[in-house]
């Protein structure tokens, strides 16, 4: 069976790029790696992603296309993909539902996160990624993003302050199943700290040296 790494943050965090070079790292490795996102990962995820990052809906709403799409991002993707053995990097899961629409849009939080608990049972294991990033450097990245600014991108500081609040809590809740890194650090110490910590990377963390290289 292969691993499943989810990996967590606000927009702006730094999580998207970790991705992308744990997936490089690990194909240097010689291992098989499938990299997917949320809501998304399926055709009938996108649908969902597309509704979901640009129609005004509330946050209910929201959370519903998130389930929906992720389960059948489980049956589809995940799951397969796990079967044979390959390393699923995935970029959101429950905990962002329970952040951004738990406490980001007040949805009541317990309703979710019974939700999502039945929703993670279809998977034997689950390792957590959570890229902490100060609200400051979070927010200069959005503003110098290149590209359409998605509905979220335009959300006020007020409503990310909740939602910080919301992964703080889901640190102490998920315990052991979480790893949280300093994203306000260089891209590289982030990603050397995630190698060392995540304990399905162990036995990679000696084969990445200090300059970066393989």
């Amino acid at each position: 069976m292969g691993k499943l790494l989810v990996f967590e943050g606000i927009d702006g965090s730094g999580k998207s790029t970790q991705i992308q070079m744990l997936s490089n790292f690990l194909k240097s490795q010689k291992q098989k790696v499938f990299v997917t996102r949320e809501p998304g990962g399926t055709e009938f995820g996108e649908k969902c992603r597309k509704l979901f990052l640009t129609q005004n809906l509330d946050g209910l709403t929201e959370a519903y296309l998130a389930f929906a799409s992720r389960n059948e991002h489980i049956l589809q993707k995940i799951k397969p993909a796990l079967k044979l053995g390959h390393w699923v990097l995935c970029d959101r899961f429950s905990d962002s539902t329970i952040a951004y629409q738990g406490y980001g849009r007040g949805v009541e939080i317990q309703y979710l996160r019974e939700m999502a608990t039945n929703m993670e049972k279809q998977l034997s294991e689950l390792r957590i990624v959570y890229v902490h990033t100060s609200l400051e450097t979070c927010l200069k990245r959005i503003k110098n993003r290149g590209g359409v600014k998605n509905k979220f991108d335009n959300s006020s500081r007020i409503f990310y302050e909740k939602v910080i609040y919301g992964y703080s809590n889901i640190v102490k809740e998920r315990g052991n199943n979480i790893i949280q890194v300093d994203g306000d650090d260089e891209i590289e110490k982030v990603f050397k700290k995630i190698l060392q910590s995540v304990p399905e990377l162990e036995r990679f963390k000696t084969k990445y040296n200090h300059s970066g290289n393989i």
